[in-house]
């Protein structure tokens, strides 16, 4: 388990910041995938098996407030088909790409939680009607997710999670950071 900022741990399965690069441009891992711009979308995740893509999206009332209930979803954009959304399957959201939230506070900010990365703990902030955005906090930065990448070994029978590489946007520095996060025992499952 790491420490990635006060009191914020990364927890199962055992995860490691490699290292942290920053760039002018937001990289593109795949630059011949397609990449959703789904309407609500605050992130989205790619995987290096193929380019079905997992899509977080934000859900708003006719306000444009975020709903009280269950105000983040996530599901397929299945680009290796095509293109057409579908939802996750049950263990799918259990154990690795769900998402939940629960309101934090007065504002308009959610503490969410992915069933993968349970302490990874990114806010849901809502920063104007039909706008948010999910923010996280790394050693003691704060930044914009954007997207994720799972690399994957294809290699078993199972295939097994090696490395994670967070794309996020730092507004202070007006830059984009890659966080390269080492995973051990990630089991897809």
């Amino acid at each position: 388990m790491l420490t990635i900022s006060p009191g914020v741990v990364l927890g199962a399965p055992d995860l490691k910041l490699i290292e942290s690069i920053e760039t002018r441009r937001l990289p593109t891992v795949q630059p011949t995938w397609p990449r959703p711009k789904d309407p609500g979308q605050v992130f989205f995740i790619q995987r290096s098996m193929n380019p079905n893509t997992v899509v977080y999206q934000a859900r708003y009332g006719q306000d444009g407030k975020l709903l009280a209930k269950a105000p983040l979803s996530a599901y397929w954009r299945r680009y290796a088909e095509e293109g057409q959304k579908r939802k996750l399957k049950l263990v799918e959201k259990l154990f690795a790409y769900g998402i939940s939230a629960r309101k934090f506070g007065a504002d308009e900010v959610w503490k969410a939680r992915f069933a993968a990365l349970p302490d990874l703990a990114p806010e849901l902030r809502q920063e104007a009607p039909f706008k948010s955005a999910l923010w996280v906090s790394i050693k003691g930065r704060e930044y914009r997710l954007v997207y994720g990448y799972l690399d994957l070994d294809e290699s078993g029978l199972i295939d097994k999670v090696e490395r994670l590489r967070l794309f996020t946007f730092d507004p202070k520095k007006d830059a984009y950071v890659t966080h390269m996060i080492s995973v051990s025992g990630g089991d897809i499952q």
